[in-house]
């Protein structure tokens, strides 16, 4: 006979079911619409990435939007007050792993557990592993966990097997291989691997929440440790305090004993298993009620047109969902020279074409938005510190785009090249000479945005003909001996600067 579920584990699993259809579902729209936020801006995770780049360069990832840092505060508050509850409650991916298991259990008719040796060796890994991608965020300045990220992969699947294996080919064999494991081992991933787990964990060590045991009720049936998805010794310890524990009541609603011998305590008092999940989701939609009003919740951003007409449009905007005719229009400037500075065939290519598709479309392996984001940069001549070293921004040594009178007279009449600070006009096809302007007269246009990936003598070529490097190195008070061709993100330990103060400096 099946056993019934407690009415706490029924909600649970009614809240897992929405969060994760409620993801596949958002994936899948933003593979088909434009404005529709990616996975990388849904995942809590991406708040601690950003964060990362933003204290070592004064910048933000540019695939992540404010809402993310949002989630990734309330998560922050949530582990401290409730241990792993976000894993345990919120996690979409958690929810997955949990719908194979539960196919594993029917195929397989039983739960299997690593020996508990190798188990306890397992744990340790995903502590590296978050380890690993906070320094590689930290030096590259992007997503690099994304290639390998198990969940982006699976958020990309509607985009079709071509474009998993040309951007994601990593995380997806790692997607198949946790999901089949899941049908043996429940949350493997979470368990072994997942870096906001240890996030969680290490957070939980404050300890605040707590399943507590009462020995004189306790009748020693150990269905709370086979009830346990993270295979917690349960029964024995007079409180759960493992690191692993993700707060899913399981242990507690499995009790068979008229008084409770499982107890849910916060700060040492006991609580109702409704008022800790009443306090969990509290915490974590207050979290977004505090977004909202300070007007940080926001997963996407305003189209590339809405941002011209407002005067906010910057080369940094520019997204996978963009088409080429709204990047075109939107910045002033021509269709043909947008596709020949990004190296696109435009006969492949309709302008209606999302840019997230042009690899897709054109047989391109891996091509990124940021392949576009530099090409208009270039052609508008404006900084712009692109996220892969592949894509490198216009430097010193690059002559500066000559345009057409047509060009240039489309990029002075948009409204972008009159109100936003990315699109301002490039030097004109013949400048006449400039003389070195004295260090004190250098001029910095309006807007003009200071990047901690620029070195400078992208800088310099980018304020226009006749700035030096000298100049530049003046303006900033740094020392003259300083390397002109490094990222300055790479020297601040150096030279004992920071990136908000150099950008203070060119306000």
């Amino acid at each position: 006979m099946a056993k019934t579920l407690s009415r706490v584990q029924l909600v649970r699993r009614i809240i897992l079911g929405i969060i994760l259809v409620g993801l596949i579902v958002m994936t899948f729209l933003h593979q088909n619409m434009q404005n529709v936020p990616s996975i990388d801006a849904l995942d809590p995770f991406g708040g601690l990435e950003t964060m990362m780049k933003f204290i070592a360069g004064g910048e933000f990832i540019k695939k992540i939007e404010p809402g993310t840092v949002v989630l990734f505060g309330g998560f922050v508050v949530l582990s401290i007050v409730l241990s792993r509850f976000f894993c345990g409650w919120f996690c979409a991916f958690g929810a997955l792993q949990g719908v194979f298991g539960a196919l594993g259990k029917k195929i397989f008719r039983r739960r299997f557990t690593v020996p508990a040796k190798l188990d306890r060796i397992l744990r340790w890994v995903k502590y590296p592993v978050l380890a690993a991608v906070i320094f590689f965020t930290w030096e590259a300045g992007a997503l690099v966990i994304r290639p390998y990220d198990p969940l982006a992969a699976f958020g990309h699947l509607s985009a079709g097997m071509s474009s998993i294996w040309a951007e994601f080919a990593v995380g997806f064999v790692m997607l198949v291989a946790i999901l089949l494991l899941s049908m043996l081992y429940e949350r493997v991933f979470c368990k072994y691997i997942c870096p906001l787990g240890a996030v969680n964990a290490i957070l939980s060590r404050i300890p605040l929440f707590r399943i507590k045991r009462v020995a004189s009720t306790c009748i020693s049936c150990s269905n709370c440790d086979h009830a346990c998805p993270m295979n917690i010794d349960v029964s024995k310890p007079e409180s759960v305090n493992s690191a692993e524990c993700i707060s899913c009541m399981e242990c507690v609603t499995s009790c068979p004993t008229k008084t409770n011998s499982l107890i849910a305590t916060i700060g040492g008092k006991a609580f109702k298993l409704t008022t800790v999940i009443a306090i969990g989701f509290g915490i974590y939609l207050g979290a977004a009620a505090v977004g909202q009003a300070l007007g940080m919740l926001r997963f996407a951003a305003p189209s590339l047109q809405q941002q011209a007409a407002g005067g906010t449009l910057t080369v940094e905007n520019i997204k996978g969902s963009s088409t080429w005719a709204m990047v075109a229009s939107s910045f002033g400037i021509e269709l043909e020279r947008l596709y020949l500075e990004a190296g696109v065939d435009s006969k492949k290519v309709p302008p209606e074409t999302m840019i997230k598709d042009t690899g897709k479309t054109t047989g391109m392996e891996g091509f990124e938005a940021d392949a576009v984001r530099v090409a208009v940069a270039k052609i508008l001549g404006v900084p712009y510190g692109a996220e892969s070293e592949s894509m490198t921004p216009a430097s010193s040594e690059v002559a500066p785009p000559t345009l057409t009178a047509s060009h240039s007279s489309a990029a002075v009449t948009s409204p972008v090249a009159a109100k936003s600070p990315a699109a301002i006009p490039t030097q004109a096809a013949n400048p006449k000479p400039v003389t070195a302007p004295v260090q004190a007269a250098l001029v910095i246009p309006a807007g003009f945005a200071l990047e901690g990936t620029m070195s400078i003598a992208d800088i310099a070529f980018a304020l226009g003909a006749g700035t030096t490097n000298s100049a530049v190195i003046a303006k900033l008070g740094l020392p003259a001996d300083i390397a002109v061709d490094k990222p300055l993100r790479d020297m601040k330990d150096q030279y004992g600067y920071t990136m908000p103060s150099l950008k203070e400096k060119f306000k």
